[in-house]
C-alpha cells in the first residue's frame, strides 16, 4: 500500500487544536488527541495535471503538471490487501478470523511475499532507487508476520523492519501497525527540521504507543484470546548524505555493508536472552547461543513491554555501501556480516539496484532452510540524488556513537 505525504490540502484537521492530520494518522502530533471518526478523510484522486507519470497502463508518459507541487515524503507500506473471495471455492464468507466460512481454508494475507522500492519523492520515474526491501514467509511458517515499510525524502531515506513475536496472538497486526507508524512519524518529523536521533525515539515511542492499543481488541465475529497482548520488535534506519541514525528494541538487526575492502559490521546488539546472559558473564557466547533460551526477548513493543526506551547508535561511513536493517530471518541463517555482504553485494550494481540485493539475501536464507520469515531493506549510502549525480562520498574517515 502507498501513501504520499505532501504539502497539498491536508486529509483532515484535528477537532481540538487544528492541526493539518493525514488519512493515517491515528493522534494528533499537536495536542496527542486521537482523531475522531468525523476526521477520517479519504485520499484524494491525483489531479489531471499531477505529478510524472510513467508509460504504462496509466497512459504514455508526462511531465509534472504546472500546478503540481513535489511531495515531502514518499511512503511505502507492506501491508496486504484482506481477501474478498476465498482463494479455494471462491465463497465470500470470509470470517475476521481469515478462515473461509464455507470450505475452512485460511486465507492468504497478501504479505506472503512483499517487494518495494522507492525512488525519491516526485521525482520523475526514471529517478535513481533510493531504497528497497522485500519480505517472505519464508518456507516453514504458515503466515508472515514481518512488516516493512520505506521512506523517502529530499536527501534522507527512513526505513523500519518490524517482526511479529510468534507467541502473542495479534503480532502479524502489530508488527504492520508498528512499522506503518514509525515511517510516517519519521517522515514528518526530518521534514519539519528535527534530528535524526529525536525523530527515532519520538518514532519507536510512537509506534510502541500504537502496538500497545491492540492490546485485546478483538475484531467483530472473532472469539476473544484470553491476555491478548500483540507484541513485535522493531529496527530503523536514516541514511541522510553523510549520517546513519539507527534505532532498535528486539532482535531485529542492522548492518552497514560497505561497498569496499572494508570490514561489515553489525550496527545493534540484540535484545535477548543469550546476550543477557554474555553480558552479565555467566555464560560464554557459544553456550548461550547454543541454550534453547537463547532468542527469548528482554524487549519489544507491545502493551507489556513497559517503558518504550529504543537504543541509538548513528554512524558516518567512511564510503559508499548499503544500509541493512532485517528480521531475526534473515540473520538466523546468515548469522555473519561478512556473509550477508557477500550475499548482496554480489551482483553488477548492488548500490543501484538495492532491491536485487535484497532478493539475493532471501534466497540465500531460503537456500539455508527458509525457517522463519525473512524481511531485509537496503539502503545505498550515500542516497542518489532524484536530479543529478550523487552527493560527494565523505572523507575516509568514520565515527560511531551508540547508546
Amino acid at each position: 500500500m502507498d501513501a504520499v505525504i505532501g504539502p497539498g490540502e491536508p486529509a483532515a484537521a484535528c477537532a481540538a487544536c487544528g492541526e493539518p492530520l493525514t488519512v493515517r494518522d491515528r493522534f494528533c502530533e499537536g495536542c496527542g488527541r486521537p482523531r475522531t471518526p468525523a476526521q477520517v478523510g479519504r485520499p484524494r484522486a491525483p489531479e489531471p495535471d499531477g505529478p510524472p507519470r510513467a508509460p504504462g497502463p496509466g497512459g504514455p508518459p508526462r511531465a509534472a503538471g504546472p500546478g503540481w507541487t513535489a511531495p515531502l515524503a514518499s511512503v511505502a507500506y507492506s501491508a496486504g490487501a484482506d481477501p474478498l473471495t476465498c482463494a479455494d471455492c471462491g465463497s465470500a464468507a470470509i470470517g475476521p478470523d481469515g478462515y473461509c466460512d464455507t470450505c475452512g481454508l485460511r486465507q492468504p494475507s497478501g504479505r506472503e511475499h512483499v517487494e518495494i522500492e522507492v525512488a525519491a519523492p516526485g521525482g520523475a520515474f526514471a529517478a535513481p532507487i533510493r531504497a528497497a526491501g522485500v519480505s517472505d514467509r519464508g518456507l516453514r511458517r504458515p503466515r508472515n508476520e514481518d512488516a516493512f515499510a520505506l521512506a523517502t525524502l529530499a536527501d534522507t531515506v527512513c526505513a523500519v523492519v518490524c517482526d511479529g513475536v510468534a507467541s502473542a496472538p495479534g503480532s502479524e497486526e502489530a508488527a504492520r501497525v508498528a512499522a506503518e507508524t514509525a515511517v510516517a512519524v519519521l517522515a514528518r518529523r526530518l521534514a519539519a527540521g528535527a534530528d535524526a536521533r529525536t525523530a527515532t525515539r519520538t518514532a519507536a515511542s510512537r509506534a510502541g504507543e500504537d502496538v500497545a492499543a491492540l492490546a485485546g481488541v478483538v475484531p467483530a465475529g472473532a472469539a476473544p484470546v484470553p491476555d491478548s497482548s500483540p507484541a513485535c520488535t522493531y529496527v530503523s534506519a536514516i541514511v541522510g548524505p553523510g549520517t546513519v541514525t539507527i534505532g532498535w528494541i528486539g532482535d531485529s538487526r542492522a548492518y552497514w555493508l560497505p561497498h569496499s575492502a572494508r570490514a561489515p559490521e553489525l550496527l545493534t546488539k540484540d535484545d535477548s536472552w543469550a546476550v543477557r546472559m554474555v553480558a552479565r558473564g555467566t555464560m560464554t557466547e557459544a553456550a548461550a547461543w547454543a541454550d534453547p533460551r537463547a532468542h527469548l526477548l528482554t524487549a519489544w513493543l507491545g502493551a507489556d513491554a513497559g517503558t518504550i526506551d529504543p537504543h541509538l547508535a548513528s554512524f558516518e561511513p567512511a564510503g559508499p555501501g548499503l544500509v541493512l536493517i532485517c528480521s531475526d530471518g534473515l540473520w538466523n541463517d546468515l548469522p555473519e556480516a561478512a556473509g550477508l555482504a557477500a550475499v548482496a553485494l554480489d551482483g553488477p550494481a548492488p548500490l543501484a539496484d538495492p532491491l536485487a540485493a535484497a532478493g539475493r539475501l532471501l534466497r540465500a536464507a531460503l537456500d539455508a532452510g527458509g525457517h522463519d520469515n525473512v524481511t531485509a531493506a537496503l539502503i545505498p549510502f550515500p542516497p542518489p540524488h532524484p536530479t543529478g549525480p550523487p552527493p560527494a562520498a565523505p572523507a575516509e574517515t568514520s565515527r560511531e556513537t551508540r547508546r
